[in-house]
């Protein structure tokens, strides 16, 4: 782009269209930090920018023109909407991202996949986050299960923990482990259940006959044959044969054959039936371009069989039935993933001295599931009941590492003895397990709990919880210094600060610590409770910005941008107006004032949700409003304030009482537009507002000094007790004191005000004077308002939305 000579660059900068990454070469020099933008564009300029966009708005978006009067850093200029970029998410904390902590109702240990972990301040019951399925195990018959959980992002102090309301430590064998940020946690188990396992019962061979098949009959049959112990059985395709193609291979299968043998008697042709594995199916064509016929042609080996010489006999092309070969086995199963180890978890229920045997086949598979040759492992397994006397049932976990090393498995287990009523095998659950050793985890607090489960669970939901206080860094008022030890903590300046610093990795230089602490100092003073912030982050899309406004309304604090700065303001009584606005520093654009005949929106009281700490529940506080009474109760219609980052009913009733008294006392709202000092105050600030419609209220600027009296820009009507407010040369109003009118003018009065030091317009270097503002006590009050919004416009002018202040609000 091009720029033209005599236009300011800060205005040529915003219509360029560039990112808030942004920097600026001028004549060879790039612009820093404190370089003022106001500059006048030359003919012999020359300007580089380089635009390096990540993620921020336009800069036309962000620049406002009042900074440039003032040397403000250019950095600053070009970062207004950062409060709503970046996230403080510690991770990917799935449920509609919410954390059980914050849940109200029916809190459970859940696995948020996807979901950022929690970040949690002050001291909330938390119920951690599932990391992994939960592994168990049978030692000495008893079931003992291990479940791996995360609390959430930082350090803690944590105490009370419990499954339910039950401590843990009143339980059965339990016990729970806690591992900070970067400590090291020996060893990790991780299981994962095989899915398709779920207490299947392993029959005898003595049960074969009856268990159901799948067959498919053959009605063409075009070759067999025998060959280095496996049979080939070829047909042309039938779609009943499909289900035993898309088996997994090898598959235990049965199949009848029609076969002609030689005996000493002379040749025998009958049917028999042999058992083995199905290992492959060739899909294949008679080659025809037109009519092709198609055919399928079965490989088996491991056969199995009535006895008959099958390696020297002929098969016949008569017969071909294939049947599924449910037999003994149950499986195959497959492990969901690559692990170095099968758990294998199984029942036996005996009788006095009864028995189990069993076989477990196992071999590693492709990704479809297709044997890799040469993994294959059989392992035999004997459980016996050593009482004669004495049913029981025997709880056993069986530890395979496959000899092919880690990969994926099939399992296929055999019962190899008889069964009956007393005497039953079922197969519980598989793991496919790997053991992780010196595992680190260096920004989360993980619990690692062990318990003993009961002999006959209903499977009831997890209900571990614990009372964890977060460690925050803090800050010095002292040494006006930023202290990066982590302590346990509940003040919400420390979340602030933690949450900005530490989570969103920002700079120290692009937040108001020091005023921050300031409130915290002030809050503590009156009563700590009123400043503290408990709650759960769980989801990480919520901006930098948005967390701090929820810590910060905790204790009744705003969070706003001023001038590229984080600042802060608490809701609170003010003693003295932060300036005074007149007809001299406003403009009549965007003028509005309404006032509310009866309270505020039709409220009749207030309602303020927060969380119970004994329940962790929400609980409320009620309060109705009588005329100008306000009475504990439900009103009819409620003013709410949804508050579950409270967990204390002092913070909460303080809020609901305060809210009540600012629909009593605050009816009125208005909106101005400022010139230049609009700029200079702040959200939460209380101003005073000139009505210039009101003749009783009247300003103006000082004209000169001489002792008390004061020569004004404007005629002085007294009428009864007036009273004057002068502002000084930075702009702030003194106290009140009384006004009389001078004998000789009607420009003018006479006030007992302190040698303060004013601006006296001289058309050249003061151009801003300093103002005063006179009415009765009565009208003073009526100017009295608080700033709740502030918009920097892009002509020098600011317009602000502000409410009606009284100080009967925080009395």
């Amino acid at each position: 782009m091009h720029a033209r000579a005599g236009v300011k660059f800060s205005e040529w900068l915003e219509t360029a269209g560039v990112h808030s990454d942004v920097r600026a070469i001028i004549n060879g020099r790039e612009l820093q930090d404190d370089d003022d933008i106001d500059f006048c564009i030359s003919a012999d300029d020359r300007i580089l920018i380089f635009d390096q966009p990540k993620g921020g708005g336009l800069v036309k978006t962000l620049l406002n023109p009042f900074e440039h009067l003032n040397p403000i850093k250019f950095t600053q200029k070009v970062m207004g909407a950062f409060i709503k970029q970046p996230n403080a998410g510690g991770g990917a904390a799935g449920q509609a991202k919410t954390s059980p902590n914050n849940s109200l109702k029916g809190q459970t240990n859940i696995a948020r996949n996807g979901e950022a972990r929690p970040d949690n301040y002050g001291l909330v019951r938390a119920f951690p986050d599932m990391i992994q399925q939960l592994i168990f195990e049978y030692v000495s018959n008893n079931k003992e299960v291990t479940q791996f959980m995360n609390f959430g992002l930082g350090k803690y102090d944590y105490s009370s923990v419990r499954y339910s309301e039950t401590n843990i430590g009143s339980m059965a064998g339990a016990s729970y482990t806690v591992y900070g940020p970067g400590e090291v946690i020996p060893t990790v188990i991780e299981g994962y259940q095989l899915d398709d396992v779920d207490g299947q019962e392993l029959p005898g061979p003595n049960e074969s006959s009856e268990l159901p098949v799948e067959t498919a009959t053959a009605n063409t049959v075009v070759s067999g044959s025998y060959t280095s112990g496996q049979v080939a059985m070829k047909i042309v395709r039938q779609s009943e044969f499909d289900f035993f193609k898309d088996l997994p291979r090898p598959s235990p299968v049965k199949f009848t054959i029609n076969i002609t043998y030689p005996t000493t008697t002379g040749s025998v042709t009958q049917d028999v039936t042999l058992t083995g594995n199905l290992i492959n199916c060739i899909e294949s064509d008679d080659g025809s371009v037109t009519t092709p016929v198609y055919y399928y042609e079965f490989i088996f080996d491991q056969l199995n069989g009535p006895g008959v010489p099958i390696e020297t006999a002929t098969i016949n092309t008569t017969k071909f039935v294939l049947m599924q070969n449910s037999g003994v086995s149950v499986g195959p199963f497959f492990s969901p993933l690559v692990s170095s180890q099968l758990w294998i978890h199984t029942q036996s229920k005996l009788g006095g001295n009864d028995y189990t045997d069993w076989r477990v086949d196992i071999w590693k598979v492709d990704d479809d599931n297709n044997q890799i040759p040469g993994t294959n492992q059989s392992l035999s397994f004997h459980v016996q009941n050593p009482r004669d006397d004495l049913s029981d049932t025997f709880y056993r976990t069986d530890k395979i590492t496959p000899l092919a090393g880690e990969g994926r498995y099939s399992i296929t287990m055999t019962r190899t003895n008889n069964s009956h009523d007393r005497s039953i095998l079922e197969v519980e659950e598989i793991h496919a397990v790997n053991v992780r050793t010196n595992v680190v985890h260096p920004d989360d607090t993980t619990v690692i709990i062990k318990v003993r489960a009961t002999e006959n669970s209903t499977g009831r939901e997890m209900k571990y919880n614990a009372l964890i206080n977060r460690h925050t860094i803090s800050y010095s008022l002292s040494t006006q210094s930023v202290d990066y030890t982590l302590r346990p903590s509940r003040k919400f300046a420390d979340a602030v600060a933690h949450t900005w610093l530490v989570m969103g990795g920002q700079p120290e230089n692009n937040i108001d610590l020091y005023g921050l602490y300031q409130i915290q100092a002030e809050i503590d003073a009156i009563d700590p409770r009123l400043g503290r912030f408990d709650f759960t982050f769980d989801d990480e899309d919520v901006s930098l910005g948005a967390r701090l406004e929820t810590i910060c309304d905790a204790a009744s604090v705003t969070a706003f941008w001023d001038d590229g700065v984080m600042s802060f303001v608490r809701d609170k009584k003010r003693t003295t107006p932060a300036t005074v606005f007149n007809r001299n520093n406003t403009v009549e654009v965007g003028y509005s004032l309404s006032y509310d005949m009866t309270l505020p929106g039709g409220f009749d009281g207030v309602e303020v949700q927060y969380r119970d700490p004994n329940t962790n529940k929400q609980a409320f506080i009620r309060y109705r409003i009588n005329g100008n009474s306000i009475i504990s109760g439900s009103p009819v219609k409620a003013r709410k304030f949804e508050m579950m980052y409270v967990r204390d009913s002092f913070q909460a009733n303080d809020r609901a009482l305060r809210e009540c008294k600012r629909l009593i006392y605050s009816r009125m709202a208005m909106s101005i537009t400022a010139l230049a000092d609009g700029e200079w105050v702040g959200v939460g600030d209380m101003v005073q507002i000139v009505d210039t419609y009101d003749t009783n209220q009247q300003s103006g600027y000082i004209v000169s000094r001489i002792g008390n009296d004061f020569e004004t820009s404007e005629r002085i009507t007294f009428a009864g007790s007036m009273f004057v407010v002068v502002t000084d040369y930075l702009g702030t109003p003194t106290a009140r004191y009384p006004a009389r009118p001078l004998p000789d003018t009607a420009f003018g009065f006479s006030a007992a005000i302190p040698d303060i030091e004013l601006n006296i317009y001289d058309g050249m270097n003061v151009q801003s004077p300093s103002r005063y503002f006179i009415a009765s006590t009565e009208e003073l009050d009526a100017t009295k308002w608080e700033v709740t919004d502030k918009s920097p416009g892009t002509d020098g002018t600011t317009a602000l939305t502000v409410r009606e202040y009284s100080d009967l609000i925080y009395s």
